[in-house]
């Protein structure tokens, strides 16, 4: 089993949380893939600037993206297109809620609230059981991990090898506007 944990990530979390400890994220780490490859299966240019982005991360094993603006769920759509051939795990919060999803080659594996690991589906719910308890992200007495989105992104790194480090976050990367993929409002 990796050793990734939790601790591994407070870190970025804590770059997605603002003054009074609200988390409002969406990251995907992509297993094999480059950052343009990444940035070109979601439709998004590199160098475009808009209201909303995505950057995309040069990490061990693959990419990370993370979506910044005010409706951060588009990244989290695209999982199919992103997993074809390899696979895909994204972390999703806001005010409203917080989830964890799974995708290999174009097929939902699982996706479940981090906090309510019970209800959890896809085509292999429990696939990722064994970490996912490591993790506390469930544990038989019905509670949580003290820091689900952390456990959640340590997940993501475990189900698809990817790591994501500090220095790589803090490195020039690629970004590209989504205000094109959003429906107009």
């Amino acid at each position: 089993m990796d050793s990734t944990s939790a601790a591994d990530y407070v870190w970025l979390r804590d770059a997605w949380t603002d003054g009074v400890g609200t988390t409002t994220l969406c990251v995907n780490f992509v297993r094999g893939l480059s950052p343009a490859d990444a940035l070109r299966r979601i439709k998004v240019t590199p160098g475009a600037s808009g209201e909303y982005a995505v950057a995309a991360y040069s990490a061990e094993g693959g990419t990370a993206l993370a979506e910044s603006g005010w409706a951060t769920k588009y990244v989290a759509n695209v999982a199919e297109p992103l997993s074809l051939g390899t696979a895909v795990a994204t972390v999703f919060a806001d005010l409203k809620g917080a989830d964890f999803t799974y995708e290999a080659n174009e097929q939902m594996v699982t996706t479940f609230s981090l906090y309510s690991y019970r209800l959890c589906e896809g085509d292999q719910p429990d696939r990722l059981l064994a970490d996912v308890r490591e993790l506390g992200l469930y544990r038989d007495d019905d509670g949580y991990a003290g820091d689900p989105i952390s456990s959640a992104l340590a997940l993501a790194s475990r189900a698809t090898g990817v790591r994501l480090s500090r220095s790589q976050y803090a490195r020039p990367t690629l970004v590209g506007s989504t205000d094109h993929l959003y429906p107009s409002w």
